[in-house]
């Protein structure tokens, strides 16, 4: 068995989804084995016909690759059912896609508590429930895929269900939900009946043992796992307290899956020619507006979760410094290119400077630190409009700047993302 990881390098939104689409077609299995609705993958095919993924691997239209949604992400089943419906290849789907019976639910419940959090506003959130259903996980009490499964077979009654979801919310904050009428719980149970059901009739049986499935798979498989956020957002080593509820590193990857290490072949990290980040975090290489409108002109950067205007900035080497820490030796992905064709001048920070003027090269964790650094830049020359080039086409300009960041990370640029669609990638 051989294994590859893709993960997103910075805050996220760094075209994971195109990625995979391009790549996935390379594999018999892709993995999704962290994060939920929070985490949503963009996919513009050769087409025109633009797709977003946020339950499921960014891979279409394939006959022969098996999709798996592992424990360590977890499920938001009536998103699942919207998801599957906006779909025209469910005919290739069917009975391919393994989500784990063990998986924890993301259900209205958690949602509704999200959006009234002091803290999720404070630091910012894409509002979706994940991290509340991560905490119920974490703390043995969230509601399973299996437990929905089991009513439906008549395996456990109705009423147990209703328990469940009650009781987990209880045990998450007993003041938020004790005004609740019985109602409230009961409706919630009805949905997820309701929402799996209906994916049962789109893609087949799909709800499978985890452990049976893992221990069964084929020995000469070729996974890829498809990571969501970024290394940045990670809970443990990104920027905190900016970051997602849970780890996302390769090793937390490996471990959502259950995956053990010893199967790990390629490690990919995307990273974009410019910064981009949600919310209130320190940003010390933002933009001015009239550098910024320069990208916005050719994409949008808005979040699909919840409709947010992402911040730009110039390219970061100590950000980077600090998120490769835990990622020696992987593949360097180097996407959004294209998106920087009006720029005349492209800055790259190369390091910030403190108070004293001392040189800082890797990104402290104390943000209270950080707010007082400054960034100092080194400047390139733009490559402009890069539609239709190709490995023996690239600028000069282009070429320059790829060749200081992989000094500068010591890492290879194995791929340059150089247009919206899928296909607009270039192996090196």
């Amino acid at each position: 068995m051989k294994v590859d990881v893709i993960v997103g390098g910075l805050y996220g939104d760094e075209g994971k989804g195109k990625v995979v689409s391009n790549l996935g077609k390379n594999y018999d299995y892709i993995f999704r084995v962290n994060a939920s609705t929070n985490a949503s993958h963009t996919v513009v095919l050769e087409d025109g016909k633009m797709f977003v993924t946020k339950q499921l691997p960014s891979v279409f239209g394939k006959e022969d690759i098996k999709f798996v949604v592992a424990p360590g992400a977890v499920l938001n089943l009536h998103a699942l059912r919207l998801e599957l419906e906006s779909r025209n290849d469910l005919d290739k789907m069917y009975n391919k896609v393994t989500i784990a019976s063990s998986i924890s639910l993301l259900i209205n419940p958690y949602i509704d508590r999200n959006k009234e959090q002091n803290h999720s506003k404070k630091y910012g959130s894409t509002n979706q429930g994940t991290g509340n259903a991560i905490i119920a996980r974490d703390a043995r009490h969230s509601v399973k895929l299996m437990d929905v499964k089991n009513v439906i077979n008549k395996t456990v009654s109705f009423e147990s269900l209703v328990d469940k979801i009650k009781e987990s919310c209880f045990e998450l904050d007993k003041s938020f939900y004790q005004d609740k009428a019985n109602e409230y719980f009961v409706l919630e149970a009805n949905s997820l009946m309701e929402d799996y059901k209906r994916i049962e009739e789109l893609i087949g049986d799909f709800c499978k043992d985890y452990s049976n499935f893992l221990y069964n798979i084929e020995s000469d498989s070729n996974i890829l796992i498809e990571g969501c956020n970024g290394i940045m957002l990670d809970n443990l080593h990104g920027l905190n307290p900016f970051t997602t509820s849970s780890s996302t590193s390769i090793n937390s990857l490996l471990n959502g899956a259950n995956i053990s290490p010893c199967y790990l072949n390629e490690m990919y990290v995307i990273i974009t020619g410019y910064f981009c980040c949600l919310n209130k975090r320190p940003f010390l290489t933002e933009m001015e507006s009239n550098e910024a409108d320069k990208l916005y002109k050719y994409n949008s950067e808005v979040d699909d979760a919840e409709n947010m205007k992402r911040r730009l900035g110039w390219f970061d080497l100590p950000t980077l410094r600090k998120s490769l820490i835990g990622h020696k030796k992987a593949k360097l992905i180097l996407n959004k290119l294209d998106i920087m064709q009006d720029l005349d001048v492209v800055k790259v920070c190369d390091y910030y400077l403190n108070e004293n003027g001392d040189k800082i090269y890797v990104m402290p964790d104390d943000t209270h630190e950080l707010k007082k650094l400054r960034p100092h830049y080194k400047e390139f020359k733009g490559w402009g409009n890069i539609d239709n080039i190709d490995k023996d086409s690239i600028p000069t300009s282009l070429k320059e700047y790829i060749k200081y960041i992989e000094k500068e990370t010591k890492e290879k640029v194995a791929y340059i993302g150089v247009g919206r669609k899928d296909k607009d990638l270039i192996e090196l």
